[in-house]
């Protein structure tokens, strides 16, 4: 089935791309004569939802805080082949992301924290990921689908905050993506499909392991056994040179850390990538698959991709024997949705790389869709954002007032009531102005097909950017560590000889190292280490009755971060170092 590809409309975006080309000297017109005004536009818009939110916050719980903490390790210690975090080996996932984040921490280190730094790193994984996407789309589908499958991809709602964090699903999605790519035309390029197939498993399989090796893998086993487009020489030469450009990205890293320590490759490769599938692992792991996790959470985590992924294969039904690119997103989908559903562990951000086939085979459908449902995604998303925007504009408008938080009761439950705002002009000015440039693109972008996601893309883009221009550091408040150690640290004395934790999790144990520079002698690894401090993490409602009453432990100081009602900490002091917590609570009486 051909696809229809609308003519396009001379618009204010002439203007606009004028601009731009007129600030490039001329650039944009020399160099770039096949780029539409409409992808130029595309492009901003694509901006304005990347970048806002990388830096400005502390590292958050629960992913980012462990990883920044490996990320710190090896900054300081240089050592880059054994993932360590607060002080123990952090085997969970291969190195690629820690890497590119250390690098970009500092080299940023001058002029922000190492842990804004590092983020960056997200921000270019996903760069090349809207590259590698649009690329691909334009190739099976025709040049402006390109930003069609990016909007897509962006606008799909579990997206929006995991392409904002320190997260090694952002490069596994960046592999998958420019792995997808090695699929287009391989009977035409063997050896660019070669290579981008595999440089694209080399890095999913660098960024968390076996996964895009197994997908792709048995992607490309598949799709000759199934369709006869794929039964030809080149493809086999394709497949041969990704074999080829994959193996350094499969053999270095592990090669090396098997030689550095045999147990701690066994511990990644066997407890880490087997034991999370088959389950064996999951107790000592964590994050279990609970009974109908996927069924509830991938309808809103791939929205609005796919809906419009399904309007897509309802019209090209009759073309699945012989398009390539209906072949490969269903493989690489059914693929990857069968591992998830087989696999023993389940967490919302391990469905990140199933967005790309979903936004690939969405993008015909957004330029196809009837009069009436455009219509209907346009105004659906005009109305949900704006209600969005407009509560978030009132809530930032009702902290400016009264000087704190509105205490509506669902949202004091998420966020902490005792928060006082900081006005800032800078924050203001860009939410309006970015707000302006969202609106406007939207206006300039008024060709009659695929306006629908424009809409969504852009709604989202305008909300994501005023949660982090208005209400960022109220967030942050809540989320971060720092007022928890900051507080600790206030009554430590200035000399004692370790501190031991009980039950202290990951995220805490690498903020706490971050924040205080302390690492603790963990209990369940050293039982018999005896410290002058015991730090204990628990639940608030479950208090440390064994330690509280012990005649050994006195307990000095209990804290959990602003709003949170589940999770506590306390730091008792042992006997012999009583005297100097007592010294300090006179020094701050005399005060």
């Amino acid at each position: 089935m051909k696809m229809k590809v609308s003519a396009v409309q001379p618009t204010a975006a002439a203007g606009f791309s004028h601009v731009l080309n007129r600030l490039s000297g001329g650039f944009l017109s020399r160099q770039l004569p096949a780029l539409n005004r409409e992808a130029v536009l595309a492009f901003i818009l694509a901006m304005v939802y990347l970048f806002p939110g990388l830096t400005g916050h502390d590292p958050w719980k629960q992913d980012e805080t462990y990883i920044f903490g490996i990320i710190q390790h090896m900054v300081e210690t240089g050592d880059w082949i054994v993932p360590t975090m607060a002080g123990d080996p952090f085997m969970e996932k291969p190195p690629l992301y820690y890497w590119l984040a250390s690098a970009f921490a500092l080299l940023c280190s001058p002029f922000l924290p190492l842990h804004d730094g590092a983020r960056l790193a997200t921000g270019v994984f996903m760069l090349i990921t809207c590259w590698a996407t649009a690329w691909t789309s334009q190739q099976w589908w025709g040049r402006q689908h390109g930003r069609f499958a990016v909007f897509a991809l962006l606008g799909c709602i579990g997206l929006i905050l995991h392409s904002h964090m320190m997260l090694t699903d952002v490069p596994l999605l960046t592999g998958f993506a420019v792995a997808m790519a090695g699929f287009v035309h391989p009977d035409k390029h063997p050896l660019r499909a070669g290579v981008l197939l595999g440089t694209g498993v080399g890095i999913a399989f660098m960024a968390k392991g076996v996964l895009g090796l197994a997908i792709f893998g048995a992607t490309a086993v598949l799709l000759p056994l199934m369709f006869s487009g794929w039964r030809h020489r080149s493809y086999l030469k394709a497949l041969g040179l990704a074999f080829m450009f994959a193996l350094p990205w499969l053999l270095i890293w592990p090669f090396a850390l098997y030689l550095r320590s045999t147990s701690l490759f066994m511990d990644w490769f066997w407890l880490n990538n087997v034991g999370r599938f088959f389950g064996f692992s999951v107790a000592q792991l964590g994050a279990p698959h609970t009974y109908a996790f996927w069924r509830t959470t991938l309808p809103w985590f791939l929205f609005p991709a796919w809906p419009l992924a399904l309007m897509t294969l309802w019209r090209l039904r009759r073309d699945w024997k012989f398009s390539a690119p209906l072949q490969c997103c269903l493989l690489v989908a059914g693929l990857m949705m069968l591992i998830l559903w087989k696999s023993a562990s389940a967490r919302d951000n391990y469905a990140l790389p199933l967005i790309l086939p979903f936004a690939l085979l969405a993008a015909p459908a957004a330029t196809t869709l009837s009069q009436r449902w455009d219509s209907l995604l346009t105004w659906s998303a005009r109305i949900l954002f704006t209600t969005v925007a407009a509560g978030l504009w009132l809530i930032w408008g009702i902290m400016l007032i009264d000087g704190k938080p509105p205490t509506w009761s669902w949202l004091i439950r998420v966020l902490p009531e005792d928060f006082s705002p900081v006005f800032s002009w800078f924050s203001v000015l860009a939410a309006l102005l970015l707000t302006g440039i969202c609106i406007y693109l939207v206006s300039a972008m008024r060709e009659r097909d695929g306006r629908g996601l424009t809409n969504w893309m852009a709604g989202v883009s305008v909300c994501w950017m005023l949660l982090v221009s208005l209400l960022l550091p109220w967030v942050d408040h809540a989320k971060s560590y720092r007022s928890v150690f900051t507080a600790m640290d206030t009554i430590l004395p200035e000399r004692f000889d370790c501190m031991a934790s009980k039950d202290l999790g990951e995220s805490e144990r690498a903020m706490l190292r971050y924040f205080s520079g302390i690492i603790t002698s963990r209990q369940e690894v050293r039982p018999d280490h005896q410290c002058d401090l015991l730090l204990v993490n628990g639940l608030n409602a479950i208090k440390p009755a064994e330690l509280l009453t012990h005649p050994e432990w006195q307990l000095v100081w209990e804290g959990a971060r602003p709003g949170d009602q589940r999770e506590r900490l306390w730091l008792f002091a042992s006997r012999k170092i009583h005297h100097q917590f007592a010294a300090i609570d006179r020094h701050r009486a005399l005060r």
